[in-house]
């Protein structure tokens, strides 16, 4: 029976009815490495096993794990619009299965967002990269910006604060995870020439001595960029590109994650292994409301409170009433910039920051105050990803 955490039953009974159990025998094959992924596995008895395939008939597979009751496979088909199974997977024992295709999820969403959102964020995470995900080193730390909407400000801030952290004598490598829209190399002055995706499609070690060819030096702060054209981004997956961040926080001081507004698999590995998560957003009644609807969120989730640190950005004396409204509902650290639209406005075309442009302005002594803040309070890092977290909503 599958199980999860802070749903109704009516939000429950919209996921069963789209579920489609399956007896099958011990030596089924579900799916195969390679082949297009079309449904994601519930384990409700019985066992599987995730297997390289040395032949067809399966004698000399070899073993590489275990998926029980209460675990999932083949979670990629939920995850793109053309996306392939990593693994072979075949029944180990007589077993159930519930099957979720991707016309499933979608009848699910538009039923119901809620129950739709947790199911996705609970399949969007691989039970055995999960457990076996490297931890990065205690000296690299790494900070999220987050934003609920584009147009926050978040890479304005993230690139203010790793001009700063380079300025004060830190190795800092920073990554633009915007994938599709990235253009933290604008608010640097430089072309993403070379960047991301390409390092993907070039290089088949994933090293740091293949990766640092394709870091542009912004001013002191090693930058991967995103790939100028967005449909360059499916050559960038989760594993590849968690390779590189595993790479990358062994040689710096700080990495800067700049993670997209979506939500997919990709965003929520960035989030788990963030140190600090920053949500950058607006003043504004709406801006609030959705950063409000995000961290709920993440805190149903188990994401620890102790990560998230709330910037208003563009903010200005007329919004202090939803400031001090929405600080009430959302008790976590805030701080906020001042809306230096013209200083910013001008930092941003010349590539700058906003300190060269006018140092005396409200908006460069907070953007300031705010690195401050970020060197001068280092966060312990939260040991496990978010399956860790979440692996209870889904039991047998």
């Amino acid at each position: 029976m599958l199980a999860i955490k802070d749903l109704t039953g009516s939000d429950l009974d919209v996921i069963l009815r789209h579920l489609v159990r399956r007896e099958i025998e011990r030596g089924t094959l579900l799916f195969e490495k390679g082949q297009k992924a079309t449904s994601t596995f519930f384990v409700e008895t019985g066992s599987l096993k995730i297997v390289i395939r040395k032949a067809k008939d399966g004698l000399d597979d070899v073993m590489l794990g275990v998926v029980k009751p209460g675990g999932f496979c083949g979670e990629t088909a939920l995850l793109g619009d053309e996306s392939f199974y990593e693994d072979t997977v075949v029944a180990l024992e007589p077993s159930v299965v519930l099957e979720l295709t991707k016309e499933g999820l979608q009848k699910i969403m538009s039923a119901s967002m809620t129950a739709g959102t947790k199911l996705l964020l609970g399949i969007s995470r691989n039970i055995r990269e999960a457990i076996a995900m490297p931890q990065a080193q205690e000296s690299a730390r790494i900070i999220a910006f987050i934003a609920p909407k584009d147009g926050r400000g978040r890479t304005t801030v993230a690139t203010h604060l790793a001009r700063h952290l380079a300025t004060s004598g830190k190795r800092v490598i920073y990554l633009d995870g915007d994938l599709q829209l990235g253009d933290a190399c604008v608010h640097f002055g430089m072309s993403n020439q070379p960047h991301l995706a390409r390092l993907i499609q070039n290089e088949p070690r994933l090293v740091f001595e293949n990766i640092r060819k394709y870091f542009l030096n912004a001013q002191g702060v090693l930058l991967l960029s995103s790939p100028p054209q967005p449909q360059e981004a499916e050559f960038v997956t989760r594993s590849t590109l968690n390779q590189v961040i595993q790479e990358c926080v062994r040689n710096c001081d700080y990495l800067i994650l700049d993670v997209p507004s979506h939500i997919d698999d990709i965003s929520i590995m960035m989030w788990d292994l963030a140190d600090l998560m920053v949500f950058v957003t607006a003043g504004s009644l709406s801006a609030m409301s959705r950063l409000k609807r995000l961290l709920t969120t993440l805190q149903r989730l188990n994401y620890p409170a102790e990560k998230f640190l709330c910037v208003c950005n563009k903010y200005s004396a007329d919004q202090a009433e939803y400031l001090v409204h929405y600080r009430k509902l959302m008790p976590y650290r805030w701080l906020t910039v001042a809306n230096g639209q013209r200083a910013l406005g001008e930092a941003q075309l010349r590539g700058a920051s906003v300190w060269e442009i006018d140092a005396g302005c409200e908006a460069a002594k907070d953007m300031r105050a705010f690195c401050e803040e970020i060197l001068g309070k280092p966060q312990a890092k939260e040991k496990g990803g978010i399956f860790s977290r979440i692996k209870s909503m889904f039991a047998s």
